[in-house]
């Protein structure tokens, strides 16, 4: 059994750039095992239309939770935290393919939105937009 997470795209995230913008990248951690998307230079609006995959050794359980973190890469540094969510899977086993609507929030307040629903066992993660 596995799990697939479409992380698709961000809009208007925040530049902690001084002169050039954010280059970001999304990684998503389940279960303690983390998957990371690919980099997108130079880019508040990033689409990654890129799906990340775990393979489960058993079915997931409403009390685990889906980690989301969105980061700004960094060559010779740490790469620095855009924003985070932590996602319970407890509506998407409870519901089925009922969409979720959940909120990516960065360290300055601003509120990313996300949209979570669940397809043929699969789970697709869409990271929309940030207000």
């Amino acid at each position: 059994m596995s799990l697939s997470v479409l992380v698709k795209s961000a809009s208007s995230l925040p530049n902690v750039e001084k002169f050039s913008k954010s280059d970001p990248m999304c990684v998503i951690v389940l279960q303690g095992e983390k998957r990371k998307t690919k980099v997108i230079d130079n880019n508040l609006d990033p689409q990654w239309n890129e799906t990340l995959t775990w393979t489960l050794q058993a079915a997931l359980s409403g009390s685990e939770s889906l980690e989301i973190e969105v980061y700004d890469y960094e060559k010779l540094r740490s790469n620095r935290l855009l924003g985070t969510l932590s996602l319970s899977l407890q509506e998407v086993v409870s519901r089925g393919s009922q969409n979720v609507n959940s909120a990516l929030k960065s360290k300055k307040g601003e509120v990313m939105q996300v949209c979570l629903f669940s397809v043929d066992r699969s789970l697709f993660v869409c990271v929309c937009s940030c207000v």
